[in-house]
């Protein structure tokens, strides 16, 4: 049997009969097998206790110390235990405080769980090992409907867990697995990823000591070496976009923040993704303008640093100029144009509907006191637009030669641009295929936190839709061309 397939099996069996905690329990091994101390918490009932004597159970012919809430007396020597659980110890009372002092400092190699119900912040800056304890498992406090009817069907499966002959571990497979856990190279990608969650730790004023991120850092190699790599990859670094920092705005600064962490990193290859998409929409409707307006030669003047069509309108009795600017001519999108301050004037609609004529609609509210009103200008309920003019533009020549060469010229830079972009975006669909591809064997690793893997692949997904859009519509411009 391999080790991947020893460890799986291993897993299965702690988990059997405790449904919905898989994750939990995956990470406590994790950390009892690295020797990191975890605490688990939750509200009673929940499982503490149990999942705590399966992480015990993991252990061939394990020596524990089982330290409850009554028990006073305490070793003085710890090296003859291979786990010490303090089970639902209670923050304020001062001989608990001492022991697990005492246990932090003097276990040696004893891995070291602690289980209660009140939230880590509380409960472990009390008795002041917050930055002792590496891992906080959160129990959920319920079970969905089919998991707690098939709990309470067979309720056998909640007993004592039965590791089967050859599964457990023992201490000398443990001292040499962490031998070999230290061997395992961080990859530059894990490397990456913990870097931009300690830049996150940073601007959010998270303190993590070096003992944690030393911890985690184990736990990723452990992964890797329980999946039989010699390299960690960043699905091993995933635990950490869960709740285990054990604070809740350190818990929440990184969540919010993990999966796209992930996604700078996967696509560090291909940044042009991250970068603002390409406008497939306004280069069609350009080209589209182009091809079938006419070479006529307008009346502008520049204003705004473009173009633009001057036209005058007289609303309650007070003119008020506006300004179209002459790249909309011939189109038939709705538009706001300037006004005489240089402002985009959102209570005035635009629109030339595929010929010269500017049809004009106005904000009803501005009807009885003009667009110059300050009051209206911020007028937090403005009203329907409504048809108010249609305005002819001045045509100073037709089918202007320098206009018609303008716009040839034009329309060659932009079938240029659209095969480079069409060039780009079929590279970048390839790349990022390749990419989801390459990934979805991960999500069978043992220890793969699937609703975090999920959530990545399903943005890299919708990244793929985008581009596929995008591409579709450059085709679209380049038929226009072919059409031509």
């Amino acid at each position: 049997m391999t080790l991947t397939k020893r460890i799986s099996e291993l897993l299965t069996a702690l988990c059997n009969g405790i449904p919905e905690r898989e994750s939990c329990i995956q990470l406590g091994f994790l950390a009892t097998v690295t020797g990191a101390p975890i605490y688990i918490f939750g509200r009673s009932g929940s499982g503490k206790s149990l999942i705590a004597n399966r992480l015990a159970a993991s252990f061939k012919s394990a020596r524990v110390l089982n330290v409850g809430r009554r028990q006073q007396t305490f070793p003085s020597k710890l090296n003859a235990f291979d786990i010490i659980i303090f089970q639902n110890f209670n923050p304020l009372d001062e001989t608990a405080k001492e022991n697990i002092h005492t246990a932090i400092h003097e276990r040696e190699d004893a891995a070291l769980v602690l289980t209660g119900d009140q939230r880590p912040e509380s409960a472990l800056s009390r008795i002041e090992i917050t930055d002792h304890i590496v891992l906080s498992i959160c129990l959920p406090e319920s079970l969905s409907p089919a998991a707690l009817c098939g709990l309470l069907q067979d309720q056998s499966k909640l007993e004592e867990a039965h590791i089967p002959m050859g599964l457990a571990l023992s201490p000398e497979e443990l001292k040499q697995w962490n031998g070999e856990i230290k061997k395992v190279t961080l990859s530059e990608e894990t490397l990456a990823i913990i870097g931009k969650l300690a830049e996150i730790c940073d601007q959010n004023d998270i303190y993590v000591p070096i003992r944690k991120w030393i911890a985690f850092t184990n736990m990723m190699k452990a992964i890797a070496f329980f999946n039989g790599r010699t390299e960690t990859r960043f699905t091993d670094t995933f635990f950490l976009g869960s709740h285990v920092w054990g604070r809740s705005n350190a818990n929440t600064a990184v969540s919010d923040n993990f999966c796209n962490i992930i996604q700078s990193i996967l696509l560090k290859d291909m940044p042009e993704i991250l970068e603002k998409p390409y406008d497939a929409n306004a280069a069609y409707n350009k080209v589209k303008t182009l091809l079938h307006s006419s070479n006529n030669l307008y009346e502008t003047k520049m204003f705004n640093n473009e173009p633009c069509l001057s036209y005058r309108i007289t609303i309650a009795g007070e003119p008020a100029p506006l300004y179209v600017p002459l790249r909309y001519m011939e189109t038939d999108e709705d538009f706001n144009p300037f006004n005489e301050l240089k402002q985009v004037e959102t209570r005035v609609r635009c629109n030339y509907h595929g010929t010269s004529s500017c049809t004009i609609s106005i904000d009803s509210s501005v009807k009885g006191v003009g667009l110059r009103s300050s009051m209206q200008r911020n007028n937090a309920n403005p009203g329907k637009f409504e048809d108010f003019a249609t305005l002819p533009s001045y045509i100073l020549r037709e089918n202007d030669p320098e206009v018609a060469a303008k716009k040839q010229a034009q329309l060659e830079e932009l079938k240029k641009e659209t095969a480079a972009q069409m060039e780009r975006q079929t590279k970048l669909l390839l790349a990022l295929r390749d990419l989801f591809r390459a990934n979805k064997a991960y999500r069978e690793d043992l220890f793969c936190n699937t609703v975090i893997f999920d959530n990545v692949q399903n943005s890299l997904r919708k990244i793929f839709e985008s581009l596929t859009a995008v591409a579709g519509k450059i085709k679209e411009t380049a038929d226009l061309f072919e059409a031509k």
